[in-house]
């Protein structure tokens, strides 16, 4: 079920979440720490990645494509994101212009579409909920980019507010009411000090909470997950899922608690 883990700082690039070595079958997700002048080189072979910009500038380059000037805010609570996507059989060099912390993602794939730069301008910003369950949601890479398994965006909660409300989950293939998606968040909290609790459950009894600081990570292979932000702190969270076979964002909401908006 859901892993909790607290990844330690680094320089370079730390695997966090290997896939079957934790409790994740498709998402390897690792954190980038990289001094301005360092390079990252890697490639992709059979699988797709996502280089994801919490804060910094990076050029990216590699055969046939090269990507200038990526990432224009200086953390995650300082604007809109940048990514770029990484279709399998590609190697590539990553230059950091700047001091720049990332997350790199990746997840079997024998296809995909062309490397790819989402900027800023290219993140759809939806307002999602009300009341004490208002957030605001970033699609960074969901139907603007041409990837076979990976979707990510970003989450803001403001202080004391709920995010996946109503809680919902997407682990059954079941179309069209649910696609199966395994999915994992990186939190980041402003102030820095501050919590959020994650909730995890299932129909079958499975119930489990942590408590969530600045810079963990959870892993959601199934399950409904709601999420909350301490009074006086926003939490955000990265958000990544990989499709089991249909890349498609189809949640199903917990019908004990739908009630609480309309239906999408």
């Amino acid at each position: 079920m859901a892993t909790h883990l607290k990844p330690k700082e680094g320089d370079g690039l730390r695997w966090i979440v290997k896939r079957k070595r934790q409790d994740l079958l498709l998402i390897d997700f690792g954190l980038v720490n990289l001094r301005a002048g360092e390079s990252l080189r890697d490639g992709t072979k059979q699988e797709e990645a996502i280089f994801h910009i919490f804060g910094g500038t990076v050029d990216v380059r590699g055969e046939g494509f090269e990507f200038g000037k990526v990432g224009e805010r200086a953390d995650v609570f300082d604007g809109k994101a940048s990514a770029v996507y990484l279709p399998p059989n590609t190697r590539y060099v990553i230059d950091a212009t700047t001091n720049v912390h990332a997350a790199l993602v990746k997840a079997p794939a024998s296809v995909g579409g062309p490397p790819q730069v989402v900027r800023p301008r290219d993140v759809t910003v939806r307002e999602v909920g009300r009341d004490n369950w208002f957030r605001r949601v970033h699609d960074v890479g969901v139907d603007n980019v041409e990837a076979t398994c990976l979707i990510f965006g970003e989450t803001f909660n403001p202080p004391g507010n709920w995010s996946s409300a109503p809680p919902h989950k997407h682990d059954i293939d079941s179309p069209p009411e649910e696609a199966q998606l395994e999915e994992l968040y990186h939190y980041r909290i402003r102030p820095a000090q501050g919590f959020g609790l994650q909730r995890v459950y299932t129909a079958d009894g499975y119930d489990q909470v942590f408590v969530v600081e600045n810079g963990d990570v959870v892993t959601l292979p199934r399950g409904f997950h709601p999420v909350v932000a301490a009074p006086g702190y926003e939490l955000y969270y990265f958000w990544v899922l990989a499709a089991f076979r249909d890349r498609k964002l189809v949640p199903r909401d917990d019908p004990r608690h739908a009630w609480i908006v309309p239906p999408r």
